[in-house]
């Protein structure tokens, strides 16, 4: 029996979405006044009427994350009991997932067809980390016969988390479910442009039988309740995703409170390098790079939108990757078939333009611009003649804007590429052995593709870690590396 089609705008218009704090198991009022509207980028309507929050709102979470931590009742739960609460979790994610999903499209634009395949992405974190509860493994060292040295792993406490607005309910998942695993108890604060699917997420998580306190959703304004988790003395770690000049305000809200560590994801700048020796594979490199430029409206702190192409094959490439983009057209985010949804806010789409008038100034030219999309998106642009020192090629534009450059010697590229304050990712295209090598050593950034082909798989899926380099932050996510960084390291000796 076929399942008939999904009327988005009519589940849209009937959708209910969680407005107010989730704390110690329950949604809650929050103690702030004043509140604020979050914004259908596609429609300039109001999606839902949010607190501000406040201080009082951030002490409750923190006082609930600490109780449940200090009393164990998650933190002493054996790994099979935290196992199972997170693969419920994940089980629980797929079955909410169009509204979910729904609720990511309706406050950023995402194009609902993007939204609904995203949700594998939040439930594999879940159930990659639920799995892995029983896999992390401390230490012996070696020691004398009289002495048994052990390195143990134990929870870092009350984990502050702080996520962006590009991919809602992904971000909240990548910090919730390895500080989790690791048997902490955590206070997230979503963006403010998008937080009804993060606060639905903490619910879930409470229906898949996560006790109360253990995970807590504040949303709110970064100069509350951001501010207030960032300064909190109650807090042991921070976890952020988000822009550099953020990530840096929680280095000094940390310094300015208790010194607690954390791990900051910022900003990017990251490249492509493609040699000739690709020439014979064309239209899949240029749908590629692409896609690595332009997915989600090129609204992802990865984006590789430094595309430095050997010259003797530049002018084909320019050719194949504008013809690519051409095909990433603006819609509506409710309708499947669009391929490429808005930009997130009005501002972030005045940004985006900001960056295409200076770079003319500055002698880019415009090779491709797709246009806008009503007042609330644009499609892909393609500059050429870019020099490094442009500013579109050294400032994260956050949006669908690729920057071409060429190389002659492939120092020259491997100098081009390395040649920002950025180091998120990157990528070589070629067939070169020798340059392959020497790329994946010589490119500064936490996460190098060395492509042959353009083929597409689950790769390595939620198991590679990676740190970045530079302004692009510290710390390390992904993988069981990725679940350590939520873990201290105690060591113990017996000595008889």
């Amino acid at each position: 029996m076929t399942t008939p089609p999904i009327d988005w705008h009519a589940r849209a218009a009937a959708l209910s979405v969680p407005v107010r704090p989730f704390i110690d198991g329950r949604f809650v009022d929050s103690a702030a006044d004043a509140h604020f509207e979050s914004i259908n980028p596609a429609t300039n309507g109001a999606v839902c009427t949010l607190s501000v929050g406040a201080d009082d709102d951030v002490d409750r979470a923190v006082a609930a994350a600490r109780r449940a931590f200090e009393d164990g009742r998650w933190a002493k739960s054996t790994p099979l009991q935290r196992k199972a609460v997170l693969l419920r979790i994940a089980e629980l994610i797929e079955a909410n997932a169009d509204d979910l999903a729904l609720m990511d499209s309706l406050e950023m634009g995402k194009a609902i067809s993007a939204a609904r395949a995203e949700i594998a992405f939040a439930s594999g974190f879940f159930r990659y980390y639920g799995e892995a509860t029983d896999k992390l493994y401390g230490a012996v060292a070696p020691s004398d016969s009289i002495t048994l040295s052990l390195g143990l792993l134990e929870p870092r406490g009350v984990v502050g988390a702080i996520v962006p607005w590009n991919f809602p309910l992904i971000n909240a998942a990548l910090k919730a479910a390895p500080a989790l695993a690791a048997g902490n108890s955590v206070v997230l604060k979503p963006s403010e442009i998008a937080s009804t699917s993060a606060l639905r997420l903490a619910e879930i998580a409470s229906e898949a039988d996560l006790p109360g306190g253990v995970f807590n959703v504040v949303p709110g304004l970064g100069p509350t309740v951001g501010q207030a988790i960032g300064r909190h003395g109650d807090i042991d770690f921070i976890s952020f995703t988000g822009s550099t000049a953020t990530g840096r305000l929680f280095m000094t809200y940390a310094g300015q409170s208790n010194g607690k560590p954390l791990l900051l994801e910022c900003g990017g700048k990251s490249p492509q390098l493609v040699c000739a020796d690709m020439a014979d594979d064309l239209d899949a490199v240029a749908a590629r790079v692409a896609h690595d430029a332009f997915w989600n409206q090129g609204q992802w702190c990865a984006a590789k939108t430094r595309l430095i192409v050997e010259d003797s094959f530049h002018d084909r490439l320019v050719d194949a990757v504008i013809a690519a983009a051409a095909r990433l057209v603006p819609g509506d985010p409710l309708d499947p078939a669009t391929n490429f949804g808005t930009i997130a806010t009005r501002g972030q789409l005045e940004k985006i333009r900001n960056f295409v008038a200076h770079a003319r100034t500055e002698g880019a030219t415009v090779a491709f611009n797709g246009g806008p999309w009503g007042e609330t998106s644009t499609a892909p642009t393609i500059l050429t003649d870019v020099r490094a020192d442009m500013t579109v090629a050294c400032e994260e534009v956050f949006g669908p804007v690729l920057s071409v450059m060429r190389f002659r010697d492939f120092g020259e590229a491997l100098a081009i590429a390395n040649d920002t304050r950025y180091g998120l990712a990157a990528s070589i295209w070629t067939r070169d052995a020798r340059r392959s090598h020497e790329a994946a050593r010589a490119l500064r950034a936490g996460r190098v593709t060395v492509r042959a082909s353009a083929a597409a798989g689950e790769h390595s899926g939620f198991a590679l870690s990676a740190e970045p380099w530079g302004a692009s932050g510290f710390g390390v996510e992904g993988g069981m590396e990725g679940l350590r960084s939520y873990c201290r390291f105690k060591s113990v000796e017996f000595v008889s």
